[in-house]
């Protein structure tokens, strides 16, 4: 068995454990972001755990677009997502370090991400039948640019609830699901279709 083989075995292996910086990101991988060069404050809104979706993508706070991350070593990874924040204008010399946990059943407390237009972007613990607007009134709630759409990313896949109405607020969440409130534009219209929604209506 050549050398590589017995690295990747044991980084799959030895779950909860850091995989080699070399291993290549995949979907439902899990990584762990660390932001430097920015304040404290500011850290406290990215630094935390991640999961990699089925499209390949990682939702981090704040950017409004997802991150590729499928076949990209840890030290790649870092380097787009740091390009990320310069391009959207949110942090000038970010220093961003990656971590890399196996895939699968990564040991770990489940959380989950809220980030956008909130008062406390980051992550936060999930909880069993944590509902939508539990997640965000753990972020501190909406700010004052916070609009009335909010982005559900759940599996590679994007859903626009409306936080206006009730039964969107009660949708329930799963473990690494991922928040984004938008910021209201002159008419704060719902941009989403019931349609799209009705199977996340039935499970809340």
């Amino acid at each position: 068995m050549t050398q590589p083989l017995v690295s990747r075995l044991s980084c799959l292996l030895l779950a909860g454990l850091i995989c080699p910086a070399s291993a290549e990101l995949a979907p439902g991988d899990r990584i762990g972001v660390t932001l430097r060069g920015v304040p404290a404050t500011e850290q406290e809104k990215v630094n935390g755990k991640y999961q990699v979706g089925e499209s390949g993508s990682v939702r981090l706070p704040l950017l409004e677009k997802l991150v590729p991350a499928r076949g990209l070593s840890p030290e790649q990874f870092a380097r787009a997502a740091e390009t990320a924040y310069k391009q959207d204008g949110i942090y000038d010399q970010p220093a961003i370090e990656v971590e890399v946990f196996a895939g699968g059943d990564q040991g770990g407390e489940a959380l989950i991400s809220v980030g956008g237009q909130v008062r406390r972007a980051g992550q936060t613990p999930f909880r069993k039948d944590m509902t939508v607007i539990q997640a965000i009134d753990a972020a501190g709630g909406r700010n004052d640019f916070g609009s009335r759409n909010v982005l559900l990313l759940r599996g590679g896949k994007q859903y626009c609830l409306d936080f206006t109405n009730l039964k969107h607020k009660n949708i329930v969440l799963l473990p690494w699901d991922s928040l984004q409130v938008e910021q209201k534009g002159i008419l704060d219209r719902w941009k989403g279709d019931e349609t799209k929604i009705k199977d996340l209506l039935k499970r809340g």
